[in-house]
Order: C-alpha cells, then sequence, then structure tokens
C-alpha cells in the first residue's frame, strides 16, 4: 500500500508544479509531439526492414528452386558441349534455360553466366563458313568455333558452381 501513497503523493507534487508554471503544458505539447513522430518513424522503418527481409528471404527461394531445376540441366548439357568442341559443330543452348530466360534476373551471378552462355552458343550457330573459304579461312573458323563453344563451356562451369552455392544458401 506505501507504493500507492507514494504514487499518488508524487503525481499530486507534479500536477502542483505543472499548475504552477503555466508555460510547461505548451512545451510538454511540443515534447510529445515530437515523441510521437520519432516514435511513427521508428515504427514505419521498422516495419519497412521486415518487409524487406520477407521479399528477399522469398527472393532467394524463388532462385533456389530455379536453381535446382537448371542444375541438372546443365550438368545433363555440358558433355555434348565438350563433344561440339571436338566436333566443332553447332550445338542449341537447352530449351529448359531458353524458357527460363526472362526468370534467370533471379539467379544473380549465375544468371549472368547462364545468358552469357546462351549468347555466345546463338552467335556460334548464326556463324556461317563461306562456301568458297580457302584452306586458311576454314582452319581461322574452326578456331574460332572452338573458342566460343570452350568459352560457353566455361560459363556452363562458371554457372552450375554458382547454381550450387545459390542452393546452399540458408533462409529462415
Amino acid at each position: 500500500m506505501d507504493w500507492i501513497a507514494w504514487i499518488r503523493g508524487s503525481l499530486s507534487a507534479a500536477l502542483q508544479w505543472f499548475e504552477a508554471h503555466p508555460g510547461t503544458a505548451g512545451w510538454l505539447e511540443a515534447v510529445g509531439s515530437i515523441a510521437t513522430i520519432v516514435f511513427v518513424y521508428l515504427l514505419a522503418l521498422l516495419q519497412n526492414r521486415r518487409f524487406r527481409s520477407h521479399e528477399n528471404t522469398d527472393r532467394i527461394r524463388r532462385a533456389q528452386g530455379l536453381a535446382l531445376v537448371l542444375i541438372p540441366v546443365l550438368i545433363a548439357f555440358r558433355p555434348k558441349l565438350e563433344a561440339a568442341i571436338i566436333q566443332e559443330s553447332q550445338p542449341a543452348p537447352p530449351d529448359e534455360v531458353i524458357h527460363l530466360l526472362d526468370q534467370l534476373y533471379i539467379l544473380g551471378v549465375a544468371g549472368g553466366s547462364l545468358l552469357q552462355m546462351v549468347a555466345t552458343l546463338q552467335a556460334n550457330q548464326r556463324s556461317e563458313l563461306p562456301a568458297d573459304a580457302n584452306e586458311t579461312a576454314r582452319s581461322s573458323y574452326n578456331s574460332v568455333v572452338r573458342q566460343r563453344l570452350s568459352n560457353a563451356l566455361r560459363y556452363c562451369d562458371d554457372a552450375v558452381s554458382a547454381l550450387l552455392r545459390l542452393t546452399r544458401t540458408r533462409t529462415v
């Protein structure tokens, strides 16, 4: 019961002090308004951070799902690229990758490597050896084809390693 009496005494003393000083109410109102503004700002900031955190987690999970789809496709495509380098052929990018081109931005670095692989393979498909090419032109053309396919293989390997790292990213 002593604490109730202490609160009553403190409260009555504070009220008497406020009544004795007429400008105090304005100052108290100003401080309360500023404190309310700061509180609302901090609350909005906290909610925005929470929303961004959930949004980032969702983006990572979508990227992980896409990575789990693409890893087997790229691992199966790698031997085709190696054979194309030896045979100097013009392999087409995997259909699964072509159908997902508009979603590769979610993958970050891995998506960039995949886009470079697709662009390199498509450039290789568009290039043709002229019909009247001599042996030097043919040798130069084959060298360029091997270089493009080697680059595509490197981009494929880079994409697979980046996708594997992405699938190991923890989301809570």
